[in-house]
C-alpha cells in the first residue's frame, strides 16, 4: 500500500509541480495501510507520516491524491461521508 501511495504522490507532484495534501481510500484500504505500518495506530499519526489528510469514503474503488485547500476537508479525519 505504501509504495502505491508513493507512486500516485510522484506522478501528482509531477504533474503539477506541487505535493497532494489529501489522499482519500476506503476503509479497507485504510486497514491495509495500518497492518503495513503498525506503528501507525491512530488517524494523527498516519496524516503525519504521509503528510496528507485522510478522507476514507466507501464510494472510493482506487486510493487517490489531491490537492484541497484548507477548511474544503469537510469528512477528514478518517470520517466516512
Amino acid at each position: 500500500m505504501l509504495s502505491f501511495l508513493y507512486r500516485l504522490v510522484r506522478a501528482f507532484r509531477q504533474e503539477h509541480g506541487y505535493s497532494p495534501n489529501v489522499v482519500t481510500m476506503s476503509a479497507q484500504h485504510y486497514q491495509r495501510l495500518l497492518e503495513n505500518v503498525p506503528e501507525m495506530a491512530d488517524y494523527g499519526s498516519v496524516s503525519r507520516f504521509l503528510r496528507m489528510d485522510v478522507i476514507l469514503s466507501e464510494a472510493c474503488v482506487h486510493p487517490h491524491v489531491g490537492w484541497k485547500a484548507q477548511g474544503q476537508n469537510k469528512y477528514s479525519a478518517g470520517r466516512l461521508p
